[in-house]
């Protein structure tokens, strides 16, 4: 069966919303961006503005390529009038248990009855997400990394009722999308994360324990390594914030070995969650 998702919902506008969208419009489906206020929205499209203007200036699309992907992007805060027609929901809001199931439960409601419902969430159980709904089987994790036109990988990760034809639309939207999507079973964190967690986790009990200096220890993960950023680079990119939700979720569902080191759990709690408020575990101009 040829099925192709011709307009596409995306709940959420922050960073993985706005970009999220951009790459459906890119791809050419049309879609239809929403969230709470007008003004969540219009930063939103300040984030896809910028993006096309700078792709505008460095010549890799022209100008009338980027309106024609602005124009396949509509705003709403209206969640009927958003999922109106959609074949595909994707959640990409809070990363929190209990918003995410309130927000479903209300699409189970106002939704078609085939319509997939995707949520974005980077660790959170896709079966216990699923279980608010009545789609269990049209339930998948789409797991998209930042920035989401940047990034080739998006992680599909099967609920325990998801069933193979969802599986199969999703990988091929995916692939439709420039993207390379890698299939997971559940797991809390997945498969990039569940890694992450621990590599990170362990990087900030380094410091801890006083065994080097968070610059030589980046340092050490880049040239040793050979990855791109260090461990507290990459941390202050992602955000403190976003990182340590990942490790309580983690610790909560497999046990202690998972607990956030206590200096994470400090930056935190001061306020220092990285790039987005002008300090992590290093401080940056905004």
């Amino acid at each position: 069966m040829d099925f192709k998702f011709n307009k596409v919902a995306v709940i959420g506008s922050g960073t993985m919303g706005s970009g999220i969208a951009l790459v459906l419009a890119k791809a050419g489906i049309k879609v239809t961006l929403n969230d709470l206020k007008d003004e969540y929205l219009e930063k939103g499209m300040e984030q896809i503005d910028k993006f096309l203007n700078g792709s505008i200036k460095r010549e890799k699309m022209t100008e009338d390529e980027a309106h024609q992907i602005k124009d396949r992007i509509s705003l709403n805060t209206d969640l009927i009038d958003s999922t109106k027609d959609t074949q595909l929901v994707i959640e990409a809001i809070i990363e929190e248990f209990e918003a995410k199931k309130r927000l479903f439960i209300k699409l189970d409601e106002i939704c078609q009855k085939d319509v997939i419902f995707a949520t974005n969430t980077s660790a959170i159980s896709i079966s216990d997400l699923a279980n608010a709904t009545k789609r269990q089987d049209l339930f998948i994790g789409l797991h998209f990394f930042n920035p989401p036109m940047l990034m080739k990988l998006v992680e599909v990760i099967k609920g325990e009722k998801t069933n193979d034809e969802t599986i199969g639309r999703i990988n091929d939207f995916c692939e439709k999308l420039d993207k390379t999507p890698v299939i997971s079973n559940e797991t809390p964190g997945f498969i990039v994360n569940r890694l992450l967690w621990v590599f990170l986790n362990e990087s900030y009990k380094l410091i801890e324990s006083q065994v080097a200096k968070k610059e030589d220890i980046d340092t050490a993960v880049k040239l040793g390594l050979n990855h791109p950023m260090g461990p507290f680079e990459l941390s202050d990119y992602i955000g403190l914030d976003i990182m340590l939700e990942i490790g309580e979720y983690i610790t909560n569902q497999d046990g202690d070995q998972y607990k956030p080191s206590s200096l994470l759990k400090n930056l935190v709690k001061q306020g220092k969650l990285g790039r987005k408020s002008g300090e992590g575990f290093y401080q940056y101009s905004k």
